[in-house]
């Protein structure tokens, strides 16, 4: 809304100019009214209206008297003419105080609404060319180019002695309406001179004068946009370090617009800044120095996890993926690609597995590709896990015979790992010894029988393809090769090598 002071001796003109209109459905708004030239003066450097009406005679000081008054200090406000008089000499005096209008009393409603509206319209374009100029110093500054207009822009209006930017990106809201919010942050920052509002594509940023150093500080002022964008629109704000010199403007723009393009790394809702900790904080000695990143390692740890239903140790691998691809350096974009393409690999080898769980991992597969759409990596990786956690609820845990044949199928392609009873029984969330038994009802064999058996089926294989033995032990899941060789003969009746030796004559 655009500011109105009327100025009239007769109090009843004032009242009729009050009510004469809706003056906020054409733009404006009476914010003061004066009954003499000497009170207004004084109101006008409380309210600093945009348009005034003025009387043109007044006892003491005329109507034009108080223009030229107000003219010496203010060239840009706009002035309608009121008098009771149909005099030319009149109008002709006021059209040299550079006045809008001229409006005889009693005043025309049709007449007042067209001055309005053409008021209205050039103060719009004012205030479109100021913000384009001001828009135009501040990335002149930002980006170093410290021309002579640019220097006097800063010292004859913006001579602070300290500055600091804050960036607001609303990106992801491409229907969001800034103007409300502009004219939210011009009310709290430039009404009371704390700072200037400002748009850098795909910015909206302040020049702050009172500057924010502490947490505390920067919590309350991220709260305030909190609540200027009524919590439910998210947004990403970072504020730099304040600096003293206008040439030191474009280190500071450059250091605040690096954390906003790596905004997708940092926590959500706080307001980034110098000192802000990435989400995924990464320990060098977390990773071997040059170790590449294999997506197919971390499918195959996911399997595992879906598999003996461990909630936590899905999200365990997918942080620790997501660290391991930050510790490389990887980009926003490719590390999104690299979960995509591990979450795709994962539901469709569970696909090929879980025939019966079909339309419950083909859905899951549908929203696979809502990963790239995330904006931070903490919301990635909950969407990731959300997705999977919906796969383990969905197994019928509750069915035994399923929960037996999940077990015999985690057997069967993980036989080569370190797989005991009392283990998937507490990820399971059994009784070892009830686990056991419904093992051992469905198959008809204890569970270290049935593993030592497939074991040996293995290593009958592998020695059979020309493996050593003490190769053959390890790759089926036996550490000591002595072990191996005793359970083989065991199940077998002959040694390693003798059974090789004999299928071996056979073959011939």
């Amino acid at each position: 809304m655009f500011k109105v002071m009327i100025v009239d001796d007769e109090s009843i003109t004032r009242k009729g100019l009050e009510t004469l209109i809706d003056w906020k459905s054409h733009g404006f708004e009476i914010v003061q009214t004066a009954a003499s030239g000497s009170e207004a003066l004084e109101k006008y450097g409380l309210v600093s209206p945009d348009l005034m009406i003025i009387d043109i005679r007044m006892p003491k000081m005329s109507g034009l008297e108080l223009i030229e008054r107000i003219r010496e200090a203010d060239q840009s406000i706009f002035f309608l003419i009121l008098s009771g008089y149909a005099e030319f000499d009149y109008a002709r005096e006021a059209i040299t105080h550079n006045v809008e209008g001229y409006m005889l009393k009693p005043v025309d409603e049709g007449e007042l609404i067209n001055y309005l509206g053409s008021i209205n319209k050039k103060l719009e374009e004012r205030i479109k060319e100021n913000e384009e100029n001001k828009n135009k110093m501040f990335h002149a500054a930002f980006t170093g180019n410290l021309t002579k207009e640019v220097k006097d822009f800063f010292h004859y209006y913006l001579d602070w002695g300290q500055y600091q930017i804050l960036l607001i990106d609303l990106s992801n809201h491409n229907k969001f309406d800034t103007t409300r919010l502009k004219q939210e942050l011009q009310k709290t920052f430039e009404d009371s001179n704390h700072g200037l509002v400002f748009t850098i594509k795909p910015y909206l940023g302040i020049l702050i004068n009172r500057v924010s150093k502490n947490e505390k500080g920067h919590k309350r002022l991220y709260e305030y946009l909190k609540k200027v964008l009524d919590d439910h629109i998210d947004f990403t704000a970072a504020i730099a370090q304040p600096v003293k010199r206008v040439k030191d403007l474009s280190d500071s723009y450059q250091h605040v617009t690096n954390l906003m393009k790596n905004q997708f790394f940092y926590e959500e809702k706080t307001l980034l800044h110098v000192d802000t900790l990435p989400f995924l904080p990464v320990k060098n000695d977390n990773f071997k120095h040059g170790e590449k990143f294999q997506s197919i390692n971390v499918v195959e740890k996911l399997y595992y996890a879906i598999e003996i239903g461990n909630k936590q140790a899905i999200e365990e691998i997918c942080m620790e993926a997501g660290s391991h691809m930050v510790y490389l350096n990887y980009t926003e974009q490719l590390i999104k690609v690299n979960y995509v393409q591990i979450i795709s690999s994962l539901l469709n080898k569970l696909l090929y597995e879980y025939q019966d769980m079909q339309t419950v991992i083909s859905n899951a597969l549908s929203r696979v590709f809502e990963i790239e759409k995330q904006t931070k990596i903490k919301s990635l990786l909950s969407y990731v896990n959300s997705l999977l956690e919906e796969i383990i609820i969905n197994m019928d845990m509750n069915n035994n015979d399923v929960l037996v044949k999940r077990m015999i199928g985690l057997i069967e392609r993980n036989y080569h790992e370190n797989i005991r009873l009392s283990k998937l029984a507490e990820v399971f969330n059994y009784n070892g010894a009830y686990l056991g038994k419904l093992f051992k009802d469905f198959t008809g064999e204890y569970f270290n029988t049935y593993l030592d058996r497939i074991r040996i089926e293995n290593g009958k294989r592998l020695l059979l393809e020309g493996h050593k033995v003490y190769e053959v032990a390890e790759r089926v899941g036996y550490s000591n090769v002595d072990y191996f060789h005793s359970k083989f003969k065991n199940y077998v009746g002959v040694s390693p090598s003798v059974y090789r030796k004999i299928n071996q004559i056979n073959r011939r």
